[in-house]
This record gives C-alpha cells, sequence and structure tokens, in this order.
C-alpha cells in the first residue's frame, strides 16, 4: 500500500492549485484525476484579483500573463443586438498590460500588485499542473480515479483505479480532500448534500445550456463589433454570451437551450447565424450542454481527515466569475491548515475553522452571483429592438441604460475578490477596531484581524505580499518594540513565524499597528503596538490549540 500525507482527488484548478499550497510546506501530497489530461472545456475565463496574487505567490503570474488574450487586447464588454447588429452598451476596461501598469501607479479599483486576468481555464489547468508536477513533493496522475475510501481513525485509505489498464490500488493518507467537481464521488460517500436553489430557469444563464468552443475561419466579417473580450447578444430571438477565448480565431459561445429541446438536435451553425446575423464558417471543437442557475452550498465541509473543496461544496451560476475563484480562495485556506495538522504544530481545534471561515465566504459569493444572474437574466426583449425606428431606437436605449448598470456591477467587483473577511473565525484574535464595508463594488483596505493583509508599493518598487513567508509572517513596523516573545511563543510550539521589518510610512499607514501577525493565507490574524503579556495564547489561538 503506498503512503502519503495528503490525497486530492480532482485536478482542476482548485486541486492543483492545493496541491502547490501544501508544496510550501513539504507536505507529500498524491493528486489523482480521472481525466486523461486537462481540461478542453474553457469553462472559467475569469482569474480574480485575488486568485492572481496566489498565483503570484506560486511564480506563475507572469506566465499566465502571457496566456490567453495578448497583453494589449482589450477586455471589455459590450452588448449588442446581434454580432453583425448594434451596440447597445459597453463596459470599457483596460487591456492586461494596461491592468498592470495601473495598479503599479496605484490606479484604477483593485488595491493590489494583480489585477484580474481574462484567461480561459484550458490554459490555466495545463500552467497549474505544469507547477505542481515540478514540486518534488507533489506526485500529479492524471488518469486515476477515486472509487472509494475508508477512515482508519487517523487518516483514510482510498482505493484508486488506473483508467489506462483498469487495475487497482490503494493510498494511505492523513487527510483525503475532494476536489472532484459538483458530482464529487468524495461528496457523495460522506452523504453530504447541497442546499440551496438548482437549475432556476432564466431567459440566460438559468436553465439548460450548452457552451460550443469553436474556432473561425479567417477573413470572414461574422463580427463587425468593435473588438472586446464578452460580447452578450440580446435579440428577440437568441440570447448569447460569446467570449474570445485566445484574442484571434477561437471562442466560446453560451446559449440558453430551449424548453423541450434536446442540445443534439440543435445546428451549432444556425446558432452561430443567428447570434450573427450572417453565416459563420467555423470549426466546432467541443460542445458541452450544462445547466446554469445554480445557488448551491454544501451542509458540511467535510471533517475527520476528509474535505471538501471548490465545487464539491459550492455550485454557481458563472456570473461574475465567481466559482473557480471562490474554489481557489477555499484551497488556500484549508491548504496550510492540512499542513500543520500534519507537521504537528497545528491544534485540535484547526481543521475544524476551514468551515467556520469558508462557508461564509461561499454563501456570500453565492448571493453575488444570483444577483448578477438575476439581473442579466430575467428581463424580456421587444423584437422592435432591430428596427430603424424611433420605437427601435427606445428599445435599444432602454435596454442599454440596464445593461450599462449590469455591467459595471458584474464586472467591477473589487470588494467581491479583496474584501473576504473571516473576523467570526475562532482563530482571529480581534482588535476591536470598527467594521468595515462588505460591498461587491467598493474595496476598503483594512489591517483589521481576519481581513486580507492589504497591498503596499515598497519604496523599492517590491509588492508587501511578495515579502510574506510561506509560513506565518511577523510584520514589525517599528524596529523599538520588541518582538521577541511572540517569536518564542511560536518556536516552542514550532509554530513557522518569519519576522518581516518594514518601517515604512506607507506600511505603517495601511497596517496601523507596530506588530502585524499574518496567517500563511494572507489575512491578518493579531495586531497590537506591543507584543501581549499573553503571548503563547495569541500563538496557540492562531494555530487552533
Amino acid at each position: 500500500m503506498e503512503e502519503t500525507d495528503v490525497l486530492i482527488a480532482g485536478g482542476g484548478p482548485v486541486g492543483l492549485l492545493l496541491a502547490l499550497e501544501l508544496a510550501r510546506f513539504g507536505v507529500r501530497t498524491v493528486l489523482v484525476n480521472d481525466r486523461a489530461d486537462t481540461s478542453l472545456n474553457p469553462k472559467a475565463n475569469a482569474i480574480s484579483a485575488r486568485s492572481m496574487e496566489h498565483f503570484r505567490r506560486h511564480g506563475i503570474g507572469p506566465r499566465l500573463r502571457a496566456a490567453a488574450l495578448p497583453p494589449d487586447h482589450p477586455t471589455d464588454v459590450c452588448y449588442v443586438t446581434r454580432l453583425t447588429g448594434r451596440e447597445i452598451a459597453r463596459l470599457t476596461m483596460p487591456s492586461s498590460a494596461d491592468a498592470v501598469a495601473e495598479a503599479r501607479a496605484g490606479l484604477g479599483p483593485y488595491d493590489c500588485a494583480e489585477p484580474p486576468h481574462r484567461c480561459s481555464q484550458i490554459y490555466l489547468e495545463a500552467i497549474l499542473r505544469d507547477a505542481a508536477t515540478a514540486r518534488p513533493d507533489v506526485d500529479v496522475r492524471f488518469s486515476q480515479r477515486l472509487e472509494s475510501f475508508q477512515r482508519t481513525g487517523d487518516g483514510v485509505v482510498a482505493e484508486i483505479r488506473s483508467l489506462d489498464d483498469d487495475t487497482t490500488y490503494q493510498v494511505s493518507a492523513r487527510h483525503l480532500v475532494g476536489a472532484d467537481g459538483g458530482r464529487s464521488t468524495v461528496r457523495r460517500q460522506l452523504g453530504i448534500r447541497y442546499d440551496g436553489e438548482g437549475g432556476v430557469t432564466r431567459q440566460m444563464m438559468g436553465g439548460a445550456m450548452l457552451a460550443t468552443l469553436f474556432e473561425v475561419a479567417s477573413g470572414q466579417d461574422w463580427l463587425t463589433i468593435e473588438t472586446a473580450w464578452q460580447y452578450w447578444v440580446i435579440a428577440h430571438d437568441v440570447r448569447a454570451l460569446l467570449i474570445s477565448v485566445d484574442g484571434a480565431s477561437k471562442y466560446v459561445m453560451l446559449t440558453r437551450i430551449p424548453d423541450g429541446t434536446d442540445p443534439d438536435d440543435i445546428d451549432d451553425f444556425e446558432l452561430l447565424r443567428l447570434a450573427s446575423g450572417r453565416p459563420v464558417e467555423a470549426e466546432i471543437i467541443l460542445r458541452t450542454p450544462w445547466t446554469a442557475g445554480h445557488a448551491l452550498l454544501a451542509e458540511s465541509y467535510g471533517g475527520d481527515h476528509v474535505w471538501l473543496t471548490g465545487d464539491a461544496v459550492h455550485l454557481f451560476t458563472p456570473t461574475g466569475g465567481l466559482g473557480m475563484n471562490t474554489g481557489l480562495d477555499d484551497a488556500v485556506n484549508l491548504g496550510w491548515k492540512l499542513a500543520a495538522d500534519v507537521q504537528g504544530w497545528g491544534g485540535p481545534n484547526l481543521l475544524a475553522s476551514y468551515e467556520v471561515d469558508r462557508r461564509p465566504a461561499g454563501a456570500r459569493n453565492l448571493a453575488f452571483a444570483r444577483g448578477f444572474a438575476e439581473s442579466i437574466g430575467t428581463f424580456d426583449v421587444d423584437p422592435v429592438i432591430e428596427a430603424e425606428t424611433a420605437a427601435g431606437a427606445a428599445e435599444r436605449a432602454r435596454l442599454g441604460a440596464h445593461l450599462a448598470d449590469h455591467g459595471r456591477r458584474e464586472f467591477i467587483i473589487p470588494g467581491i475578490a479583496l474584501g473576504v473577511r473571516y473576523t467570526g473565525s475562532p482563530l482571529v484574535c480581534d482588535d476591536g477596531s470598527d467594521s468595515v464595508l462588505d460591498a461587491a463594488h467598493e474595496y476598503v483596505p483594512t489591517a483589521r484581524p481576519g481581513h486580507r493583509a492589504p497591498h503596499v508599493w515598497l519604496e523599492n518598487g517590491e509588492a508587501l505580499c511578495d515579502r510574506f513567508a510561506d509560513g506565518f509572517t511577523l510584520l514589525r513596523t517599528d524596529f523599538a518594540v520588541d518582538a521577541a516573545a511572540l517569536l518564542q511563543a511560536a518556536a516552542a510550539t514550532g509554530v513557522p513565524v518569519t519576522l518581516l521589518d518594514v518601517a515604512e510610512d506607507a506600511v505603517r499607514a495601511r497596517y496601523e499597528a507596530a506588530l502585524v501577525l499574518i496567517f500563511p493565507d494572507g489575512h491578518v490574524a493579531w495586531r497590537g503596538d506591543a507584543v501581549p503579556v499573553d503571548a503563547q495564547n495569541v500563538i496557540d489561538r492562531v494555530r487552533g490549540a
């Protein structure tokens, strides 16, 4: 029987990032995935600012920036009657290169070192797989399926099937993590159900949907609207979302399948013709029926050596691009806690805090996504919208005003990405400071315990977050303050804490304390102007003891 520290079922973005997080601590990990290769289905197409911060920490930010859309490609979102029709609203957003320049200059709505990036899951998964495979403590195994598992008291024993030769073998692990999607084998064996609403029918982003990945032949005039990243087709006889995958010839189109229609009976080229207004010469690469309208949250995130993460604990409708990004944040929160347990410095209450932290975040983000879906999917379109008449102009103006407002609300969301807070966590040492706004469209930087440690550009041009340690970071902004007692308390229990001295005015102003203890996931654990007399109690609290 093989042995490892952590067994991960599922090799999508969440499972792969979890493996990378565990590798930060040298934890032995086996990851199994039942597909033969990374995904060809561009299910997710937007990486949030917070997710880009995680990828930056693992050194893959530049490779992601170079993938998918070219650096100078617009990331605008526009709303049109047809792809060769009229534009009725547009949200102008910077290219990847311009967004990075804005962040470097401290401009734009995202107060961070890594602004959002528009990159298809097709490219993201391949990059993550390469990064995980390169880590010596990570064993990535595709074409391997988790069949079942048994708890053993101090861990699990799982049965794995090799799909290449149809043989089975067993793996013993301290922990098993189900990152295996909405049909999770792990979740089903645990008997954990989803709560919430599933498959809510809407005119768009609700009910039966079809995703069509295709490549167009050059020299056509099927798309005459000014270049954008997303094109929402708003017509009386078709609702569709066209997304540029590579900024050149590959696109994915999401459409609502009419009630009672078999997806196999849909003519892909007729669908493209409807959306464009003209025939489209294209190669259909992949077509995937799926169901939108989900706002589902698992009744438990697991326990007793078996855990769930990503789509296995929450299913989103894709509005806002929150599903994958919420799962990536799950993985980062869970990763260091699993490592602490494996290495013996985590306390008995540490792993229980995973659900305490992440379930409210999942519920919060599901509510935001549901609101966006209602906004884009529940209005009617009068056939007159395409007419060259006063009535047509009035209908375009009516919907244009709604869609312009909707676009700002769905796509400029720094508060969702950067404003997650764990203020209810049993690990966080509340300092009594005032709470800050939690809104989708506004992010208030704060070092209040439980919040993401805020971004600061240092005087030498570095991002402060680039200097955070793999374990805990004790940020000291006043060198006169003696931090020895906290460091000694951490050392006494094996908690990895690294002292980071940065006595710059911008850091002191942003963090508002001489000492700030930061969790391995980049959230603030404790802050104060002096080491507390109960330094050991602080360390015990943040490690779950």
